[in-house]
């Protein structure tokens, strides 16, 4: 999170570039792991309490942005796994932040991916893809037309739970994120080309020395 804001910072409120209409985050402990208490984790939970935590400490920084007056946060897992009871299993949560949604508010209308799509198209004035998203339900019961402002203030985390000082990495700090930009691209040819003669050495070289 601590690189999500310092990129966001340089990007978006630095005047460099214009903040995007439709960016995406992606935290990936919602799905739980094996007890680590060395490591800050020692219960399954403590995994989906680091993520409640990251989720709070993006909310409260964007809160605090000039975007915040015009922003829409749309929080979801990719699959709960867990919960199951007399409803059907294969549901997620949904949660939905702004200055223009209803505070307190559950709604009970049923939605699905094919709905936040709808939606996304809806609020960017964009076409529906296809059938699916064209009748699929909205969001838009979630939305009020008196606004608040307010900044959101993101709870510390029970340390019992989870305790973020023993999580951290060291290497964390010491990783070259620059780095990640000069990653291989997607159907760069050249980096085929370099990849694949980097390999065919490789067999070369354990193949001379396998003789």
């Amino acid at each position: 999170i601590d690189q999500f804001i310092k990129e966001f910072e340089n990007k978006w409120m630095k005047g460099q570039d214009s903040l995007p209409a439709f960016i995406t985050v992606i935290i990936p402990n919602d799905h739980g792991a094996g007890d680590r208490p060395d490591a800050g984790y020692p219960f399954r939970e403590s995994y989906m309490a680091d993520n409640d935590l990251a989720v709070g400490r993006i909310v409260e920084y964007l809160s605090r942005t000039p975007y915040w007056e015009n922003m829409l946060i749309v929080i979801t897992e990719d699959d709960a796994q867990n919960g199951v009871d007399h409803i059907d299993a294969h549901r997620s949560i949904l949660m939905m932040i702004s200055p223009w949604v209803k505070r307190d508010y559950v709604s009970h209308v049923h939605y699905s991916f094919g709905s936040l799509f709808k939606s996304f198209w809806n609020i960017l004035g964009l076409p529906y893809l296809n059938q699916y998203d064209a009748g699929a339900s909205d969001i838009s019961n979630f939305f009020t037309s008196t606004p608040d402002y307010a900044p959101y203030d993101a709870l510390a985390v029970d340390q019992r739970i989870f305790d973020p000082q023993k999580a951290l990495d060291p290497f964390d700090e010491k990783f070259n994120w620059e780095a990640m930009e000069e990653s291989p691209q997607i159907d760069n040819v050249e980096d085929m080309y370099r990849e694949s003669k980097e390999q065919d050495e490789y067999r070369l070289e354990n193949r001379e020395k396998n003789q």
